[in-house]
């Protein structure tokens, strides 16, 4: 997370407001982010409702960190850092080198980070990558200014089910998984921990509305497994369409054909029902649906399952309320990319303004 040291002008924070961030500071000099993190619940139990945001960069690959703490006053900010003498001097600290700009080296070649761009052109042809990645930033934002601090049961547990989740059931293997990601243990905590953090997040932006929206509308809620063959183009989606409703056979048995003789990319899909809209209320397995649009999908429904609360259910549905409060999120965000021209980067901002695509569930309620 990068650093800031910006002060506007604005009301100042009291002086023992301002005291107690400095001696925080030179306290967690040494730490780790985690570590400095838990020592902070400290320091908002001291000042409570003074929003206070916790901010770091990190001087090299392995290296120390360097934190601010940064206070909204006023009308704007106020940023308090700490610097001992062995740190990066201030006038360094937000320089660049050409080395910063490097991405990989092959055979002594450098490719640059414009480069990299430029290569990843999936970027600004599909929006969903543009949008993981600002969701990931507004998540981050959100979950800096009002942190979910595990205790170390809670801890240990989220660790217990990330390495269940990732087949990673002895040492050997967790560290294995870690060493192909160059990851140590502190790193491997530091992705649990915001994992854990996300799944608290939202649990706590669902709330207790899941009952409700399933008892509105449990149709909503049956569980589909669909076969989604993509197309290059529409025509070809709409003559895909025309040959499985007439050959009538198995969706699974069709993926095949499909992929080696039509060029589709063939996916198995679970979703809930309201996931399709308005076309799929009455599907059932069999039923070939779409395209749509200019969308070149087809989707053959290979089972439906009648909706029943149960966890998964409660989970998918907690996740289409937290999709639709991320994309409000990024309605209202101030999104600047840093690369890409104006015609791109503003047509991707606008599909990031739009609304969720699974927003149908939610709004069962």
């Amino acid at each position: 997370m990068p650093s800031q040291s910006v002060v506007r002008t604005g009301v100042l924070p009291p002086a023992g407001l301002l005291a107690d961030v400095l001696a925080y500071l030179r306290r967690i000099g040494d730490l780790e982010p985690a570590e400095a993190r838990l020592l902070l619940a400290g320091l908002r139990s001291e000042h409570e409702g003074v929003p206070m945001r916790l901010v770091w960069q990190r001087d090299h690959p392995g290296g120390g960190c360097h934190y601010d703490m940064l206070i909204p006053v006023g009308d704007g900010t106020v940023s308090v850092a700490f610097a001992p003498d062995r740190a990066l001097p201030w006038p360094l600290r937000g320089s660049r080198n050409s080395g910063e700009q490097v991405v990989v080296r092959v055979n002594g070649m450098e490719v640059a980070m414009e480069q990299a761009m430029a290569v990843l052109d999936e970027l600004w042809s599909d929006a969903s990558v543009a949008s993981r990645l600002v969701d990931a930033a507004l998540v981050a934002h959100e979950l800096a200014d009002d942190p979910v601090d595990l205790s170390t049961g809670e801890a240990q547990d989220a660790l217990d089910a990330f390495r269940r989740a990732r087949g990673l059931l002895t040492v050997e293997a967790t560290r294995a998984w870690m060493a192909e990601r160059g990851l140590d243990h502190a790193g491997l905590e530091h992705i649990v921990a915001q994992e854990a953090g996300i799944a608290r997040l939202r649990r706590r932006v669902a709330g207790d509305r899941a009952d409700g929206l399933f008892a509105a509308d449990p149709h909503c809620y049956d569980r589909l497994c669909v076969l989604s063959l993509r197309y290059r183009r529409l025509e070809a989606a709409r003559a895909a369409a025309d040959r499985l409703r007439a050959a009538g056979v198995d969706p699974l048995a069709s993926a095949a054909a499909e992929t080696l003789d039509h060029g589709a990319d063939a996916r198995l899909r679970r979703l809930f029902r309201a996931e399709f809209g308005p076309a799929a209320a009455d599907a059932a397995p069999g039923d070939v649906l779409g395209p749509y649009g200019s969308d070149p999908v087809v989707t053959h429904v290979v089972e439906v399952r009648p909706a029943v609360l149960d966890d998964a259910t409660r989970r998918g549905i907690e996740q289409r309320l937290f999709e639709d409060w991320l994309a409000a999120r990024r309605r209202e965000a101030h999104v600047e990319w840093v690369w890409g021209d104006a015609r791109r980067t503003e047509a991707v901002n606008q599909a990031l303004r739009a609304p969720a695509t699974g927003g149908g569930v939610a709004a069962a309620g």
